[in-house]
């Protein structure tokens, strides 16, 4: 016996089928950042699902950090330590420690053990401490003073972005990543949720910086990657920007 012929949808059906489908491709695609390593999601904690201004950007964080392999990392601007406990999973996972550097007094930070004794911290200015102190301080503990990673983020003002770069670059392995927050500040910013959020204008501060650094022009409200001035560079535009700078 021969099948009954298909039945056509009606015309309501197919000018429904084509309205839903325009909605479709004009609604803005969102996107959830997720934390699958179990040693980066018990690092976390709660704040593997809470909203920060950082959060985009923890796996990044996290994953560039590890493949710099073990050794010292460095982080320069701390306030409530989410940022630090991404390095400390990342520290943990490539057999690392972590020095944080900031003008504030030490956070409170809870969790495992094994994680926290991997973390030493300084109350000082950031250039002030990349000299002779960072150096007094490695030697103490048997260290070379080289940092197999830093992270940046603190002022977000050009002239002190820049003197943070000149002082910690000198201090960065070969292969290493620099790895900076706020790149992409302006009155407002976006994150992978698709939420807008009311930024900070700082006149291009960060990236004014590394502009000068690498002798390029970047427009950092693109997703962009580059090499130049010995730097594999990669540049994420949204949760304010974070950009890597990973040593050739």
């Amino acid at each position: 016996m021969k099948a009954p012929p298909a039945r056509m949808p009606s015309p309501f059906v197919l000018a429904l089928w084509r309205h839903t489908g325009r909605l479709i491709a004009l609604r803005p695609q969102r996107w959830s950042a997720s934390a699958p390593h179990p040693v980066l999601a018990e690092a976390l904690g709660d704040w593997a699902h809470r909203w920060s201004d950082i959060h985009d950007h923890l796996g990044t964080l996290f994953v560039e950090t590890a493949a710099s392999g073990g050794g010292l990392v460095v982080e320069l601007g701390v306030r409530s330590g989410l940022s630090t406990r991404a390095l400390l999973a990342a520290a943990d996972v490539a057999g690392g420690r972590l020095i944080s550097v900031d003008l504030c007094e030490r956070p409170t930070l809870e969790g495992p053990e094994r994680l926290l004794g991997r973390w030493s911290f300084v109350q000082s200015d950031d250039v002030a401490f990349a000299g002779a102190p960072f150096a007094a301080w490695c030697a103490e503990r048997g260290l070379d003073p080289i940092a197999r990673a830093i992270f940046l983020d603190t002022s977000h003002r050009y002239e002190h972005t820049r003197a943070e770069l000149a002082a910690w670059l000198p201090r960065l392995a070969p292969g290493g990543a620099l790895m900076l927050h706020d790149t992409n500040m302006g009155d407002w910013f976006r994150t992978l949720d698709g939420r807008v959020t009311k930024g900070w204008d700082n006149d291009r501060g960060v990236m004014r910086a590394i502009e000068e650094i690498l002798g390029r022009a970047y427009d950092e409200t693109t997703y962009f990657t580059d090499c130049a001035a010995g730097f594999a560079v990669s540049h994420r535009p949204w949760g304010s920007g974070f950009t890597v700078l990973r040593r050739i």
